[in-house]
């Protein structure tokens, strides 16, 4: 066990688990490394009030080498150690959240080079900068997917501790999908999903509106307008290592102070 600073740079919309209630993967950068690290599981929606960090917030707890997930950058967060600390605001120039998010031991010139370092190392994080994004999805889940994540849920919320409160979460039943092609003569694009927060937040709050898939598409694809620098951050999945998916955007706007990075 040990004591970290974390930056706080991405955290996924809640999954469903029979040993925690639910899980956030959440993603940060370690002060003393620059490193990329994997806080999971982290049962966000029941941490107190004092405990619920924001993203480009630093943290500071205790954390320990996940045991049961042999991914390097995996770690457990113990949840009664964490303290929350300053909040990294953009400014103007987004100089530095850059400094931290952008080093070049996170960087991958394409998804082609992460899935290679995947291959040889087994890394599960890595930051690309694609070379052109194609478009934005939206694709239905199957009824099938859908009557099961239900009744996972409802299974789960019923053997809750009395004393636990018990958070509804709903499931989402669309899948977002991005579509892109990478910086390198072996990619022939890809579509990968899209598990951050704010998207599915976005979803929930304007879904009975007729236009939503519009209002959505619109939002995504202005995050990865031509006026700013988009970087994909991405992390694979436990049960399917070779399956990456987009865990949230960086996207500085391309007119700004550019900083060196370390």
């Amino acid at each position: 066990m040990s004591k970290q600073n974390i930056l706080i740079i991405v955290k996924t919309y809640p999954e469903i688990s029979k040993k925690y209630t639910e899980t956030v993967c959440t993603g940060g950068i370690l002060a003393d490394s620059k490193q990329l690290i994997r806080l999971y599981p982290v049962r966000y929606r029941y941490l107190d009030g004092d405990a619920k960090f924001s993203k480009y917030q630093w943290i500071e707890a205790d954390i320990t080498k996940s045991i049961n997930d042999n991914r390097p950058e995996s770690y457990n967060l113990i949840e009664n150690s964490l303290e929350l600390k300053d909040i990294i605001r953009s400014g103007k120039d987004w100089h530095e959240r850059e400094k931290w998010v952008l080093n070049s031991q996170n960087i991958y010139k394409s998804l082609e080079e992460l899935i290679k370092a995947q291959n040889i190392s087994n890394t599960s994080l890595g930051i690309i900068r694609p070379k052109e994004i194609i478009g934005f999805s939206i694709e239905n889940k199957s009824q099938m997917d859908i009557k099961d994540a239900e009744l996972k849920k409802n299974g789960i919320i019923k053997q809750l501790d009395m004393f636990e409160s018990r958070k509804d979460l709903e499931i989402i039943p669309v899948r977002f999908i991005l579509k892109f092609i990478c910086e390198d003569s072996k990619c022939s694009g890809h579509n990968l999903s899209i598990l951050d927060w704010e998207i599915s937040q976005l979803y929930r709050k304007i879904k009975y509106l007729d236009n939503w898939k519009t209002k959505l598409e619109d939002k995504v694809m202005q995050i990865c307008s031509e006026k700013n620098e988009v970087f994909l951050i991405l992390g694979n999945m436990a049960r399917w290592q070779h399956i990456f998916c987009i865990l949230g955007f960086f996207y500085p706007p391309k007119i700004r102070q550019k900083y060196l990075f370390d």
